[in-house]
């Protein structure tokens, strides 16, 4: 007779409690509701806050620094504050036993301020959001700037993008000839820049030169080398371009004219010379496109048409059909944005 098989228990069992940091959290707020444990009290503005140093070093590397390390505060039971109100210190101690913080928009500036200063990465975080789903074109310039000094790199460059989605608006305001020539010159340079032909973006760096050309018209060679001049039409560029003292006086702006005209008449191909002058905005629709001509479909049946593709968009499109006589056979030539087709 087999002897029935023994099952072996394990020796071990991991255990998880997917609860604890709730009850963790939960358990160090009644802490500071019944008052027990106090070790330091923050103040700012004659309002004291008793707190845990643990809670407030876990939660921010700012005390972490001051309570862990060699500093006076570490072993003192009272620190004042003098960079934050006793409002905003309040919110923060908050969230450091709650995880919880209200971000209004009559408090999201100084909250920022104070988040960055004591390091709550979170809270800096939630304030940027706040801020992102309230850009207009208002105030998009002003949160750049303040996004750009307090290193909130996702917001700078939603407010960015903002403003160069919107140009045309902004442009409107009396807010966009005081931009600083930095900033402006960043929107010229950059391929998001949102006008429906570059003569608008040309148009946009003579305006701000104008406002104040005693102090500005030393930066203006600088602007005409962002804006991509090869794409402004012909007329314009003779009627508007040239004829405009800003440029005729200065021989770095006529060059760049020269260039221009050069591309223009099929002298020589932006690739000859690549730099972003020679790389039309998206928003123009002007595009590089790929044409083809004639060719053979899964049948092998000779085709009779011109299509296009465009790869900024992914799409085709049909352009023209063969005249009856090249069917037999034809040559093609490209030179600048002309196509010549010969055959018998």
């Amino acid at each position: 007779m087999e002897k029935p098989a023994v099952q072996t228990q394990p020796s071990t069992l991991p255990f998880f409690d997917t609860s604890h940091a709730f009850n963790l959290l939960r358990g160090i707020h009644e802490l500071r509701a019944e008052r027990k444990f106090f070790d330091v009290t923050l103040c700012a503005e004659g309002r004291e806050f008793p707190c845990h140093r643990t809670v407030l070093a876990a939660a921010s590397t700012y005390f972490r620094a001051m309570f862990a390390g060699t500093l006076r505060e570490s072993a003192m039971d009272r620190v004042v504050l003098h960079e934050v109100s006793g409002e905003l210190l309040g919110l923060l101690v908050d969230f450091c036993y709650t995880g919880r913080v209200t971000v209004a928009q009559d408090n999201v500036d100084l909250l920022l301020k104070a988040a960055d200063l004591f390091q709550f990465p979170s809270v800096k975080e939630a304030c940027c959001a706040f801020l992102e789903q309230r850009l207009d074109v208002s105030n998009c310039l002003e949160i750049q700037e303040f996004a750009e000094a307090y290193a909130c790199h996702d917001l700078a460059d939603s407010a960015r993008r903002f403003a160069l989605r919107n140009i045309a608006e902004l442009a409107k305001g009396k807010e966009f000839e005081r931009l600083p020539w930095k900033r402006l010159l960043e929107f010229l340079s950059d391929d998001g820049l949102c006008v429906d032909k570059e003569e608008a973006a040309y148009q946009l760096a003579v305006r701000w030169v104008k406002a104040d050309p005693q102090r500005r018209l030393h930066h203006w060679p600088e602007l005409l080398q962002q804006v991509r001049l090869p794409f402004v039409r012909r007329f314009f560029l003779l009627a508007h371009v040239e004829s405009d003292p800003l440029v005729y006086l200065s021989p770095a702006c006529l060059r760049l004219v020269s260039e221009a005209r050069a591309f223009q008449s099929s002298e020589y191909d932006r690739h000859d010379r690549p730099c972003r002058r020679m790389r039309p905005r998206p928003s123009t629709g002007l595009a590089e496109i790929l044409v083809v001509v004639g060719g053979c479909d899964q049948d092998c049946d000779e085709l009779v048409t011109v299509d296009c593709y465009n790869p900024q968009t992914g799409q085709w499109r049909y352009l023209a059909e063969f005249p009856d006589h090249l069917g037999g056979g034809y040559s093609i030539a490209a030179l600048g944005n002309d196509m010549y087709v010969t055959g018998r």
